[in-house]
């Protein structure tokens, strides 16, 4: 198992958000714009104040033996 660390983390975080504003930039018309959009206005702020000191991320590599 690979462990990460809060600053990374945070990098991995930043990046899906970053994706998800530049998609409902592109796709003005999707049924849920508005919902996916007042998502993204607040998941920072609640990352920063809520889950940062909480969550972490790691990978399992598994093999067939």
């Amino acid at each position: 198992m690979v462990v990460a660390d809060q600053d990374s983390w945070d990098r991995y975080a930043a990046a899906q958000w970053l994706n998800l504003r530049r998609w409902l930039d592109e796709n003005p018309g999707v049924e849920l714009h508005a919902e996916l959009r007042a998502e993204l206005d607040t998941a920072a702020a609640r990352h920063v104040r809520y889950q940062r000191e909480y969550l972490g991320w790691g990978v399992f590599v598994l093999m067939d033996r």
